[in-house]
């Protein structure tokens, strides 16, 4: 169904996913959901339904994308009624203004399934929004198509678990529809009908999930699994085991050519193509240069005349509320985009804490200069290039970064700056990350993990090498939801190789993989010995290993996000556990970890306290970001109750002593 002009009514759960942006540590903005949205239809009808008294800070956004605040009480602490009202409300729209066909749920909640199944009675098209972890299958299956909220957010699909799984997951419905189509007699078929049929099969379809800006450039990269073709400037798709029988009577008018006739479509696209999509995958409008700059000074002048005053969190608000009043339109999330460039590049420095976006902040000493500050942060555009283990053109780099394919000469600056810092290196007659030197080995924490890899046999029959490092791991991550055991041995293989490789110079081995793979490796036997063997203590080190590794200005914290939230509520749920005591009503899976954190810290058993503070310190010691992550939420949600104040103080301690 072609929605691309029709009229669209969104109604959002605020509470649903408000919550859940402060618990899995996003910084949700309702703008770039609301641009999103632009894509498919002119939104008519746009109602946000939450306790404003709660949520007042997100109030400004809303209004100035002319959402209508409506506003539910609520009866008790952590329930949600919202789902009552907004049921009512597009019932009666559904009913009242035929015109609006497509009507927008954002919400993870399956309380909906029963108002999307109506809508869809009375034939209105349905479309969910709902964050990946938190969306309940029951909701996805209703909606005749569902885009998860990370996605319409524009946010990278990172190689992790869940998204391995549903790449595979994918490519097996990809079969099915192209089996489905070849059983009518309709292959090759057209593409816009492939993803017909595959959003049929599954709502929750879309190539956006893993990278991909179009369906084409997902088909491309699944040519082991189909043969494209093209004619009349229409892609059509069919099993790569295609062949075309002598009588075969292709009579459907989009079939009216002979597959014979199409020629194959093999070619990777264009490096200015590859180059646009790593910026977008970015969320940076690369062409903007002189938004970008604006932007980057603004930020140097600020930090240079406040030092310390503020935290970068705070200087995004009060920067959006400077362009405001001048009248210069720069969305929040842009100019934490923006921020987010200088961050991943080191240019700010955050005194005796953790790097964060939540404390106060300085300009990295040595950065002298508007100019130190604007290459500095540009200079991540060309690391992720590296990173991506794409060739380097410098005329189509500084095309797309600079709007000027003549400064090639700047071009070479971003990357001697970044060879200078370590986090590139020649190799050959291409760039990549460095092979060794990055990572502390001598961490205490890390060193469960380094007795680990350095005791881990090599299986004779396996090839060394980063190529093997990399086959195993992705192994592993399909392994994971399903046998921790066995997952954690295929990574730590996976380790093994990666080290062994690292110390033979190989030019595809890199410290990064390896920190990701330890990570992974810590995760599962962290998910093996606590709830699998029910070790709790044993456990304890692999959950501090992991969040050693996992800190908020690194990498991993992206590829690993979906994982730190369950990581940390265990990490404190085994504490009551590894004493014994009943907490089968916490359910660590479900529950936030600040609510954890409150169970635990404030238990009526004076020996469970004692031993949450004494892991809270362990933790502190080896990652303070991710407690002060958890102080602000308590803080931000210290009209719940008491507990959270007194909790907040508790960590707030910690963290000082």
């Amino acid at each position: 169904m072609n929605i691309s002009h029709n009229q669209l009514a969104v109604f959002i759960d605020f509470e649903n996913i408000a919550l859940w942006a402060e618990q899995d540590f996003y910084d949700f903005e309702v703008t770039p959901l609301m641009t999103y949205l632009q894509t498919r239809g002119p939104a008519v009808v746009k109602r946000a339904y939450g306790d404003w008294s709660r949520f007042s800070r997100y109030r400004d956004e809303l209004m100035n994308n002319s959402i209508d605040l409506i506003q539910i009480y609520s009866v008790r602490q952590g329930k949600n009624r919202a789902d009552i009202r907004m049921a009512i409300d597009a019932l009666e729209i559904s009913m009242t203004r035929p015109h609006i066909s497509t009507y927008v749920i954002v919400s993870g909640d399956s309380d909906f399934s029963p108002l999307v199944a109506k809508l869809r009675e009375y034939g209105r098209y349905t479309l969910g929004i709902g964050p990946r972890n938190i969306t309940h299958h029951l909701l996805v299956k209703s909606c005749d198509e569902f885009v998860y909220l990370e996605t319409a957010l524009g946010e990278t699909a990172e190689v992790d678990e869940q998204t391995t799984l549903d790449r595979q997951l994918a490519r097996n419905l990809l079969m099915k529809a192209l089996q489905a189509h070849g059983q009518r007699g309709e292959l090759p078929v057209l593409a816009t009908r492939l993803k017909q049929t595959l959003l049929l099969m599954d709502p929750a379809f879309n190539e956006a999930n893993f990278g991909y800006s179009q369906f084409k450039n997902w088909l491309e990269d699944s040519r082991d699994l189909v043969k494209l073709y093209i004619k009349d400037l229409q892609l059509y798709v069919a099993p790569v085991d295609f062949s075309v029988p002598g009588d075969l009577d292709l009579a459907p008018s989009e079939m009216a050519v002979q597959p014979s006739e199409l020629p194959l479509l093999t070619a990777q696209p264009p490096i200015d193509v590859q180059y646009q999509q790593i910026f977008n995958r970015l969320k940076m409008p690369s062409g903007e240069m002189a938004v970008r700059r604006d932007v980057l000074r603004d930020i140097y002048r600020e930090l240079t005349d406040h030092a310390g005053e503020y935290s970068l969190e705070e200087m995004a608000d009060s920067l959006y509320e400077r362009y405001e009043t001048i009248g210069v339109t720069r969305s929040k999330a842009l100019l934490k985009e923006i921020i987010q460039l200088g961050f991943r590049q080191r240019a700010f420095e955050f005194g005796k804490q953790a790097a964060s976006f939540i404390v106060p902040a300085w300009i990295t000493p040595g950065i002298t200069s508007e100019a130190d500050f604007v290459c500095r942060a540009e200079a991540d555009f060309i690391y992720v290039i590296v990173r991506a283990g794409l060739e380097l053109d410098y005329p189509e780099l500084a095309c797309i970064l600079l709007n000027d394919p003549n400064q090639v000469d700047y071009i070479q600056s971003l990357l001697d700056d970044l060879k200078q810092r370590g986090l590139v290196t020649r190799k050959g007659k291409r760039y990549g990350l460095p092979s060794q030197g990055t990572i502390q080995f001598d961490e205490p924490a890390l060193q469960i993990l380094v007795q680990d890899i350095e005791q881990a046999p090599v299986p004779e029959n396996l090839s060394p090498g980063s190529e093997t490092a990399r086959a195993l791991a992705k192994k592993a991550m399909m392994q994971r939801s399903q046998d921790f055991a066995a997952s954690g041995s295929t990574y730590l293989l996976a380790c093994r190789l990666e080290w062994d490789a690292l110390e033979a110079g190989d030019v595809g081995a890199t410290v990064e993989d390896l920190r990701w793979y330890m990570a992974s490796y810590a995760s599962a036997m962290a998910g093996k010995l606590s709830q699998v063997n029910r070790d709790y203590r044993g456990a304890r080190p692999y959950y501090l290993a992991f969040f050693s590794l996992v800190q908020e200005d690194d990498p991993l914290w992206a590829q690993m996000r979906g994982l730190i939230n369950p990581m940390l509520s265990y990490y404190w749920a085994n504490a009551a556990r590894e004493m014994e005591l009943n907490v089968s009503a916490w359910n660590p899976s479900m529950s936030s970890p600040a609510q954890i954190a409150i169970n635990a810290a404030t238990h009526p058993n004076p020996e469970l306290r004692k031993l949450w503070h004494k892991i809270t310190v362990e933790l502190a010691q080896v990652n303070p970001g991710i407690l002060r992550r958890i102080y602000s939420q308590l803080i931000m949600n210290r009209a719940d109750g008491p507990d959270n104040a007194r909790v907040a103080e508790m960590i707030e301690n910690i963290l000082n002593s």
